[in-house]
């Protein structure tokens, strides 16, 4: 089983982005692993507030 995690602002998603982005991380496995995986790939979206993201030593808000 494929397992994609993914880990990004919360701002950034919403129920389309969501839809999109599980879409295509699953088109892509399968495009590289081979169709045959297709039903096995796990794409798990995390939304983290940007205040909880340190970036360059700094917090992403």
């Amino acid at each position: 089983m494929p397992l994609i995690d993914v880990k990004l602002y919360q701002d950034r998603i919403d129920e389309r982005t969501r839809a999109e982005l599980i879409g295509r991380l699953t088109d892509a496995a399968a495009d590289v692993l081979g169709e045959e995986v297709r039903d096995a790939v796990w794409v798990v979206l995390t939304p983290v507030p940007r205040e909880n993201w340190g970036i360059a030593g700094k917090p992403g808000a």
